[in-house]
């Protein structure tokens, strides 16, 4: 019993051991980190979020990527347009975060983008700044539009 006991704890080590060290290969050719800073383009992507939790609970919205910029509008389209410019990072296996801003540095949103669960996590700034970061909204994400580059890894 005894020796059944240790081999489970030494495979379960073994396999724990590959598991960090597999996700942590990853990790730099996902990013670039530390030599710099890895981009996604989402140029010719339209992507569409809907969440169930959360500042933005019923709400569905359609993301339409430019080489810069997004435009953004509610689904069913009730008139408002969002515009920003945005810079996509990929933090994980087919995971971005993706920050809206303007063109002053302003930033105007903020999501991480799972693609491989389908949810996507979004926090806007707060509209009273010195407030801090506005409640979050939770929910799912799905590309309707492929562009042109792959999400990471290709």
């Amino acid at each position: 019993m005894v020796r059944y006991r240790r081999a489970l704890l030494v495979s379960l080590v073994a396999f724990a051991t590959m598991g960090i060290a597999v996700a942590n290969a990853d990790a730099p050719t996902i990013t670039g980190f530390p030599n710099r800073i890895n981009q996604v383009e989402l140029n010719g992507y339209v992507i569409q979020t809907s969440y169930t939790l959360g500042a933005n609970t019923g709400l569905t919205f359609q993301q339409t990527y430019g080489a810069k910029t997004v435009s953004a509008h509610a689904v069913p389209d009730n008139g408002q347009r969002f515009v920003s410019n945005y810079v996509a990072m990929p933090v994980g296996n087919k995971m971005l975060m993706v920050t809206w801003y303007l063109d002053d540095g302003t930033i105007t949103d903020v999501f991480v983008m799972n693609f491989q669960t389908g949810i996507v996590s979004d926090v806007a700034p707060h509209p009273n700044p010195p407030a801090g970061p506005g409640p979050p909204s939770l929910g799912t994400v799905k590309v309707l539009v492929k562009g042109p580059h792959q999400i990471p890894p290709p």
